[in-house]
């Protein structure tokens, strides 16, 4: 039986193609991730220039507690400005 599916040919220039398709494909997937981070920390800069602020939540390596905290400050401060557009009294 053997293993004839498998080609190894005996000529390695045949396998300068496939090397240079995975050199460029990972160069172009680099070139492409700088410049997606790159329009992500301008976007980011143009966001706080507008009043935004860039929370630890959107940050990498912001865990999930960090981002519970934040969300429930929100919360709270959504409640606290309803309350006062309302007239309704805070829940405690």
């Amino acid at each position: 039986m053997g293993m004839e599916f498998l080609y190894f040919p005996e000529d390695k220039s045949e396998y300068l193609p496939g090397i240079i398709s995975v050199i460029v494909i990972i160069l172009l997937s680099a070139l492409i991730f700088r410049l997606l981070m790159k329009a992500s920390k301008k976007e980011v800069e143009n966001l706080e220039q507008q009043g935004f602020s860039a929370s630890s939540q959107y940050q990498v390596g912001g865990s999930s507690a960090e981002y519970k905290k934040v969300a429930d400050a929100r919360e709270s401060e959504d409640t606290v400005q309803q309350s006062k557009d309302n007239r309704i009294p805070p829940e405690e």
